[in-house]
């Protein structure tokens, strides 16, 4: 057979040993199992597991998401939260997701439960398969590698702080890496084009750090794959390879268009995140070290206990964590039982493939601890590493390849059970000796031996706080190591019998599936609890169901009133509702909690979700303390709550609620008004004045740019009114008598275009954040549209993309499998005509 036969032709899997037979339905019902195991409440009872960041922007996004493609619309702008931001670009979650797309017969709860319980057993159903058709990987052993991969607390733990994206890219890794390995092995047209649609798969996600990650992951291995192909084919033929799986690589980017191309500009100029980037830290590299992994999260990635967490539920404080990060509510932990094993394939007899997955785990694990080892200033050098934190985040490729290699020597063993006594000697060689360091280190921590010198050595300046929660967490590290090796004396005892004949593979086989399922799912488990629990008692139920006050709010805006609302219980120290609540129920505030937010509008707050800005503390000439509403009069916030009674001047009671108060704050700007004057200032002198109670903005607009066309430079008169108001646009009647700017008070962003009777005209940033722009005198009807260039560009190309490479895949599978019926045909035809010959 030639050459490019025999790279096209499908490779047979291993065969299946008759004594270790696993059943085709066995890995993907353990992993139904392992599923409704670990989400019972959820998936029995309807229990919520609402993430931590969840509860503070990801429901607030998915219901505003839902309710907007219910009515038939979707959304381009998200006026309700921080004066409102672009849907898109500002990145409201997995916006274009195929798996969320077809999920919008779900509310967001839900939802939630099914997105996040769907890629655990996911991330075990891809695994299984990347090792049993990318490395054929025999049944058993990909079993226990799927298992190993989708029990990890490095995944299943993301539910308790609401890692959606990080979930989905660790659970799409393994299919990746499949797509990467039919490209190598097959090389038809149709592999590549697969891939694409991989890549693409996983920047839908939205969590372009862990996509970036993933590139650099599966890039690694077909440049390892490229090299072995350059060396047995020719180095021609190697090039070609990785050229077309760079091809690919590019394609895949361009049909996630959508998602990646609308946030370019608008993270590099418009989002917060330009602002706090390096004025949080004063320091780029040391903001691209923050939340890494330390010594002490990397020792627990073999005695889970050591570190602690700060994950609460009946049975565990949540206070336990003594490591150097400010806290910890996951646990990068893969598992035991796939580290022990993995050894293995080291012994007597190597192969590269094994040398690769210990190099991508080894340069994951070095990663991970940031600035603790010199080599990331290797890696800052690489573009785009500079833009991302927490290195830690990379482990997902670290508990990929112990995973593989934990299947890979798990069929060792099994071999080698019936293999040569020089092999079976090694194995019982260094089992022996694994158990043996890990009875000793169980012991010496039983007098707390290792806690000791490990503060003595690595952890000297541990801060008083963390020397306390060491403290509190010494019983369950003591346990930890105890458990560890008993563990180890397991794996020890299956081997011993198996090697010695007294069971056979099989029962091998789901022992250690069974103490491996054991292992990970006491780490893992607590995190689905501690989420179920807080979505019991720490779940503000307001976020499903308004309360007398927030309706009172919506019957206002179902009369016709515009307004934003203020929770002024932030500057009493007790906030009233919690970050997006009001947002939920389509109240507009003037705060809220997203993270992209838009940077001059976060300027004017003060930089904080709780808007420090809102009410400033002064002093009259005689020292009588005053408190400065100006800003929140200057952001249409009509309304205040706050969560008791309380008296002011400025503020008139209009409704009581079992929760709340409602007033109406005096002196509030309309939404949109007339103003006669203009100034082109700094954005300095703009935020300057904008604070300053004695500016009067309906006087004087302080534009960042001129305008061709400006007010006439005088007092105006005129009244404006919304005619209609939706998601992405506006129309106003507008009656002034002299031309003017129309200042409304909704934030600037390039993409908003108006038109004065038809004809469009300029929109510039007004006061730092909102919009103005010019009306001459009269009666004109003013409409103002989101038009955002970038995303229709990026929804072109991303639609044109997909529908290239899926006509190009299935059809090039399509007429592969014709292909192969012919030759089947023609095979057939051949041996009949012998045989009447014969």
């Amino acid at each position: 057979m030639s050459a490019t036969k025999s790279r096209t032709a499908k490779k047979a899997s291993t065969p299946e040993p008759a004594v270790e037979r696993v059943p085709a339905w066995g890995p993907p019902l353990l992993y139904a199992l392992v599923t409704l195991l670990l989400f019972r409440e959820a998936i029995f009872t309807g229990a919520g597991i609402l993430g931590s960041d969840t509860m503070a922007l990801s429901y607030f996004a998915r219901d505003f998401y839902t309710d907007a493609v219910r009515s038939g619309a979707f959304p381009l702008w998200n006026p309700l939260i921080l004066g409102g931001l672009p849907f898109v670009e500002g990145m409201h979650g997995d916006i274009f997701y195929p798996f969320s797309l077809a999920l919008f017969f779900l509310d967001p709860l839900p939802f939630w439960t099914v997105k996040m319980v769907a890629h655990v057993f996911l991330a075990g159903v891809f695994t299984y398969l990347w090792l049993r058709r990318g490395l054929d990987v025999r049944r058993g052993p990909a079993m226990f590698g799927g298992l190993v991969f989708m029990m990890g607390a490095d995944l299943v733990s993301l539910v308790y702080p609401g890692g959606d994206g990080k979930l989905f890219v660790s659970a799409l890794a393994p299919l990746v890496f499949l797509l990467a390995e039919r490209c190598v092995r097959y090389r038809r047209v149709a592999d590549f084009a697969f891939f694409a649609l991989g890549i693409a798969l996983v920047m839908f996600t939205s969590h372009m750090q862990l996509a970036y990650f993933t590139v650099w992951g599966v890039s690694l291995y077909m440049l390892f794959r490229t090299v072995q192909v350059a060396r047995e084919e020719g180095a021609g033929r190697g090039a070609a390879l990785f050229g077309a799986f760079a091809l690919a690589g590019v394609l895949g980017v361009g049909a996630a268009a959508a998602q990646f191309l609308p946030p370019l500009q608008y993270l590099r100029e418009w989002s917060q995140r330009a602002d706090h980037t390096e004025a949080e830290t004063g320091d780029p590299y040391e903001y691209a070290t923050s939340w890494s992994l330390h010594p002490e999260e990397i020792m627990s990635l073999v005695v889970p206990e050591f570190v602690g967490d700060n994950a609460q539920t009946e049975t565990r404080s949540g206070t336990t964590y003594w490591g150097r990060n400010p806290f910890k509510l996951n646990h990068e932990y893969a598992g035991f039982l796939p580290l022990l094993l993995a050894p293995i394939l080291f012994l007597r007899r190597r192969d590269a493939r094994t040398w690769f997955f210990a190099g991508l785990a080894l340069l994951s694990l070095v990663y991970t601890l940031g600035a603790h080892t010199p080599f990331f200033r290797v890696f800052y050098l690489i573009p785009g590493v500079s833009l991302f934190r927490a290195p830690s985040l990379i482990i997902f490729l670290f508990g990929l390849s112990v995973a593989t290699l934990g299947a890979l020597a798990l069929q060792r063993m099994l071999d080698w059970a019936n293999g040569t006594e020089e092999e079976q000697r090694a194995v019982t060689k260094y089992l022996l000796m694994a158990t043996g360091v890990f009875g000793l280190l169980a012991i010496i921590q039983s007098a707390g031996g290792v806690t000791s010198l490990w503060r003595a050595v690595l952890y000297t300046d541990i801060p008083p706080n963390k020397a306390q929660a060491l403290a509190a967490n010494a019983d369950s590290i003591q346990l930890g190591f105890w458990i560890t090796f008993l563990l180890a004396a397991v794996v020890t005892g299956v081997w011993y019998g198996l090697s010695r004949r007294l069971y056979g593979a099989v029962l091998a086989i789901w022992l250690l599936v069974g103490a491996a399922a054991l292992d990970e799912y006491r780490v893992s488990r607590p995190f689905v609890r501690a989420t179920v629990l807080m979505n019991e008692f720490g779940m503000d139920p307001l976020m499903l169901e308004p309360d007398e006050s927030i309706r009172f709010l919506q019957e206002r805006q179902a009369a016709g009133e515009v307004f934003r609302v203020h929770d002024l219980g932030y500057a009493l120290g007790q906030p009233t509702y919690g970050n997006n609540v009001l947002a939920i129920h389509g109240i507009e505030q003037v705060g809220g909690h997203h993270g992209n937010e838009m940077r001059y509008y976060d300027r004017l707050i003060g930089r904080q979700d709780n808007v420090p800005n809102a009410v400033r503390i002064g002093q009259t000439p005689e020292g009588e303390q005053v408190e400065d509403f100006s800003l929140l009069q200057r952001t249409n916030a009509q309304y205040v709550v706050v969560p008791a009674r309380i008296q002011h001047p400025m503020l008139e009671e209009v409704f009581v609620g079992s929760r709340s108060a409602v007033y109406r704050l005096a002196g509030v700007l309309p939404r949109a008004f007339l103003a006669g004057q203009a100034e082109v200032v700094s954005d300095e002198v703009a935020l300057e004045r904008m604070l300053d109670a004695s500016f009067d903005p309906t006087d004087t607009v302080l534009l960042s740019s001129a305008l061709e066309h400006s007010a006439a430079g005088g007092p105006v008169q005129g009244t404006v009114t919304f005619v209609e108001r939706g998601l992405d646009g506006m129309t106003l009647r507008v009656r002034a008598d002299a031309p003017a700017l129309l200042v409304v008070l909704d934030n600037y962003f390039p993409a908003w275009r108006a038109w004065v009777d038809g004809e469009e005209v300029d929109v510039v940033r007004a006061n730092l954040a909102f919009r103005a722009l010019p009306v001459p005198a009269g009666e004109h009807s003013v409409t103002m549209q989101y038009v955002p260039d970038s995303l229709r560009a990026g929804v072109l190309t991303s639609v044109g993309m997909i529908l290239l490479l899926t006509v190009v895949g299935v059809g090039g599978l399509a007429a592969d499998r014709r292909r192969n019926a012919r030759g089947r045909e023609a095979s057939t035809d051949a041996t009949s005509g012998a045989a009447g010959a014969g």
